[in-house]
This record gives structure tokens, sequence and C-alpha cells, in this order.
């Protein structure tokens, strides 16, 4: 998943390119802040990089390609990533401690209140500014399926309540034995219900894989789950840098059977 935003956020970065330049630099931020009801545990968690693009103009760099070539080089799009330490970062005036792994800021028992707003303020040692808000959706909790309940092969229907300040429910349904080769699912909604399909609990030969399965909810405000189109066109939701800032809130999730 972090591969995968990084990667995004570089092809966008590519698009700022000018044949002038030998390269393109910009930072990339993912950051969380994240409620979870049971049990209860409040974080927040930073994500900061730099990514470099090589000019993929500049005559010194790129050589003239045979026109009976088929195959681009492994190396066509260069990007390299540089974890930034060393920033100051800020959640709502307290201090967000730097992690043992570069670029990685955590903050755990963070104080955090349900509607409330966040402010993610960073300056990196190099004078970069970057900024983001969002607000911690309510309290809310999973109606069905129950722990407990066993179902058929079928799609399973999940219905939870609505949690206020929430853009967007973010569900999902993995197999709780990790060596399960079910396929699982996961998805977002803008409304407090969804259908679970079939296939999350198929393999990706469609053979049905009975046993315990998790579903679990979040509700989310900011930029948690912006699509990879958005990312591409608009960014995402941080001034300063590419990338995304987000709060959730996370029920305790629920086991089930199907068999």
């Amino acid at each position: 998943m972090r591969t995968a935003v990084v990667v995004l956020l570089s092809a966008a970065a590519l698009l700022s390119l000018t044949c002038g330049e030998w390269n393109y630099s910009t930072l990339v931020l993912t950051a969380q802040v994240a409620k979870t009801l049971d049990p209860e545990s409040n974080t927040a968690t930073i994500l900061l990089a730099k990514t470099t693009i090589a000019n993929l103009f500049h005559d010194d760099w790129m050589e003239t390609p045979d026109p009976g070539d088929s195959v681009f080089s492994p190396d066509v799009f260069p990007v390299k990533v540089t974890p930034v330490s060393g920033a100051t970062v800020t959640l709502n005036s307290t201090t967000v401690p730097a992690n043992p792994v570069p670029g990685v800021y955590f903050l755990a028992a963070a104080d955090l209140e349900h509607l409330a707003r966040y402010d993610l303020d960073i300056v990196t040692q190099d004078g970069k500014h970057v900024t983001a808000r969002g607000f911690l959706p309510d309290s809310f909790s999973i109606l069905a399926p129950q722990p407990g309940d066993s179902f058929g092969p079928g799609p399973v229907s999940a219905v939870w309540t609505r949690a206020d300040s929430a853009q967007t429910y973010v569900v999902g349904i993995t197999p709780a034995d990790t060596a399960s080769t079910a396929q699982g699912w996961a998805d977002s909604r803008t409304d407090t219900s969804c259908a679970i399909p079939a296939s999350a609990f198929q393999d990706s030969l469609g053979t049905f894989i009975p046993g315990d399965y998790v579903f679990s909810v979040s509700a989310v405000n900011g930029g948690w789950n912006k699509s990879g189109l958005d990312l591409f066109l608009s960014g995402g939701n941080v001034s300063g840098a590419l990338g995304v800032f987000g709060c959730a809130v996370h029920p305790k999730p629920v086991l089930i059977r199907v068999r």
C-alpha cells in the first residue's frame, strides 16, 4: 500500500518536469489520526519522504532509443525516494515524536476527541512547511453481522450506525486464518450498509473457502481513502506536499463463521 502511494505520487510529480531541469523533487506525505474504540487506542502516524525524479528529456541522461525496440528500459522512470528525518511535527500543538525508522513520526496515547478538529503542521530542517486538517468522526457501531453469526457461501449483508463528520466508510473482510487462500474484500461507502460479495469467501480460482472471517468498518474524514485519480490530478488534501491526511474511527471488528 505505501509503495503504491509513493509510485502514484511520483507519477503526479512527473507532470511538473520541464526540459530545462535536471530533476524534480517534492515532499510526499501519508498521515493518519486514528481512534480505536475496543480496545481503546488513540494514535497519530506520519510518513514523510522526498521523491526525486530525473529529467527524462535531458540529452546527457537519455540515449536515443532504437526504433526497433519494443521494451522500455526498467530505468525509464528513475525515481529516488528518501525518508525525511529531523522534521518538527505537531498535531494541534502536540509534538509527534520521530520514530527510530527514518521518515516515520508516531504518537501513541494521543488525546483524541470525537468531532474535534485536528491540524497537522510539519516544518522540515530545510524550511519546507506542510499543513493539513481533518475532523475525527463520532463513535459508531456495527449492527450486522453480529459476532458469532454463521452464514452460507453467498453474499452477506452488513449494516452499521452513522458517525457524524464521517465522509466515507471503509469496509473490509479478511479470513481470520492468515494461511487461508480466500481473497477477502474491501471497498468504501458513503451510506451505512453494504453487501459483502460471495467472492470474498473464494480463492482466486473461485473455490469456496469456509472458515472464520473478520469484518471491519472505519469511519473516515479527510484524505484517508482518496482515490488514485484524485491523487494524480490534485495531489491529495495536503498543503505544501503531495499526499493525504485523514482522521478515522475504528469500532471493534466482528468475527463471523462462513460454512
